[in-house]
């Protein structure tokens, strides 16, 4: 009896061993089976994805539109969610300029706000499935975003000469798509001397001319002020100023503001000089030191001078952008050649009975 017993808890334990392990393995396998497809889907899918994106470089557009498309995606892999990422960098680290997500097989998403100006910019599409498989579209870039408002005439980089005292005055503008659309511009004129305002305009247009007349001979600044209805705005200066040339005498003799001042700068590297004569004369024009030791002689030399007929000297020809007559520039050399200290230095004007003195501020050469 004993050894029955014995015999019959012997057979039993290794019957409980086993179920218990087949257990243990079966709800391993339904464990592994319930979780291998789901890590399956999530690498893997059969369809892939491409972006479209404004052309040229720099882009146009200050919101562009981009186009999302995708190919060889299963019925069961859908709704996809497409993603269109804007960044500054070619790996696409946060923080994303763009970072917009739509439901569907295509889609064409404008960027809802203006882009930063004169940036680089990469640009990605990302597809991922219902079950949650990820394609990503190769990047494209760099390129550069648009200048949001650039002034263009008249605005010579050392100044402008017109011949009409009602100038047209012209611009451009990053171009926007709705709902950004459209801008709208302010003009605004002051001269140059004071900053006094003497004309402004409210246009939807980038080309204007005003309906007023300006003054012969005197020196006016321009700038334009451009507005979305979102709120975004912008501000561009003219980068000098600009003279309606009067070819007649003019009435008083007078040496003017030299300009730049201070220079050099990144744009220009000499001071332009202008002067009237009302009387024909002998002319001298000199560089002086604060203390009034002469640094370098202009006039008479460089093929002008030493007597002048009556007129207006310095000015470019009409039409240039250049804003002076070479001839009349001052590069901060000496009468040896060479570039003197930065600091302060007078321009003199000796003619027609009048002596008459500019300050001018030269910044040196590194």
């Amino acid at each position: 009896m004993v050894r029955g017993a014995r015999a019959r808890r012997a057979g039993g334990s290794p019957g409980l061993a086993t179920r218990a392990v087949v257990a243990a393995a079966m709800l391993a396998a339904a464990m592994l089976g319930a979780g291998a497809p789901s890590a399956a889907r999530a690498q893997s899918t059969s369809g892939a994805v491409a972006i479209t994106g404004p052309a040229g470089n720099p882009i146009r557009e200050g919101n562009p539109r981009f186009v999302l498309s995708t190919s060889g995606f299963l019925p069961a892999e859908l709704p996809l969610q497409l993603t269109l990422q804007l960044s500054t960098r070619a790996d696409f680290s946060a923080p994303l300029l763009v970072d917009t997500t739509v439901t569907g097989s295509s889609a064409t998403i404008i960027v809802p706000r203006l882009l930063p100006e004169r940036i680089q910019l990469w640009w990605r599409a990302r597809a991922r499935t219902a079950q949650g498989a990820l394609s990503v579209s190769d990047a494209q870039g760099p390129r550069t975003t648009p200048s949001w408002l650039t002034l263009i005439a008249p605005n010579g980089l050392n100044g402008t000469t017109v011949d009409t005292k009602r100038p047209t005055f012209l611009w451009t503008s990053a171009a926007v798509l709705p709902p950004l659309a459209p801008w709208a511009y302010h003009l605004f004129i002051t001269r140059s001397a004071d900053g006094y305002p003497v004309f402004n305009a409210t246009l939807s247009d980038t080309v204007y001319t005003i309906p007023i007349e300006l003054e012969s001979n005197t020196s006016y600044r321009w700038y334009v002020v451009a507005r979305l209805a979102t709120g975004d705005s912008t501000r561009t200066n003219s980068f000098e100023s600009f003279v309606i040339l009067d070819p007649a005498s003019p009435i008083a003799t007078n040496l003017f503001q030299s300009f730049p001042n201070p220079f050099p700068n990144e744009r220009v590297a000499t001071t332009c000089i202008w002067f009237d004569l009302a009387r024909q004369a002998e002319v001298r024009l000199d560089v002086l030191d604060i203390r009034g030791n002469r640094v370098a002689g202009i006039l008479p030399g460089r093929g002008l001078g030493p007597i002048f007929p009556p007129g207006r000297y310095g000015r470019a020809a009409v039409g240039s952008d250049s804003g002076c007559d070479d001839r009349l520039t001052w590069d901060g050399r000496d009468d040896a050649g060479r570039f003197v200290p930065s600091g302060v230095y007078l321009i003199r004007f000796r003619g027609d009975g009048v002596t008459i003195s500019r300050k001018v501020l030269f910044k040196g050469r590194d």
